[in-house]
């Protein structure tokens, strides 16, 4: 899927997605303990979400952890604001594996390329 890629490539994207992803991830957590919490995300969780996930098959075989954080960044940033998921869908889904943050972001980026998928006829 040509657009996948592109999203991918798009460095701004990966730029903002990182400041986004500690902010859903923070928010996530916040709501699930009932207090304010700042965290960041780690490249290694996202890098092995993105390993188990489908959009694997976008990116390049021998992709560094570095690069695999900023591709699901990147995919997370553009759904979120070309608006394919709300900020409520994002913190669902990451709630509800929030112990193992992992599995939660694998779920919410194979969320993301479903949507794509099924919106890939419309310009998102």
């Amino acid at each position: 899927m040509r657009k996948v890629e592109s999203i991918l490539r798009d460095k701004g994207l990966a730029s903002f997605g990182d400041s986004l992803v500690n902010f859903l991830f923070s928010l996530a957590v916040t709501k699930s303990l009932g207090k304010p919490t700042g965290l960041r995300m780690d490249n290694r969780v996202l890098a092995e979400a993105v390993r188990r996930s489908r959009l694997r098959s976008f990116i390049p075989r021998r992709t560094d952890r570095k690069a695999a954080g900023d591709y699901a960044e990147a995919i997370i940033a553009y759904a979120w604001l070309k608006k394919i998921m709300t900020t409520d869908e994002f913190i669902e889904i990451i709630m509800s594996d929030i112990d193992k943050p992992v599995n939660a972001f694998k779920n919410l980026i194979e969320k993301i390329l479903e949507d794509l998928t099924e919106n890939a006829d419309k310009d998102c």
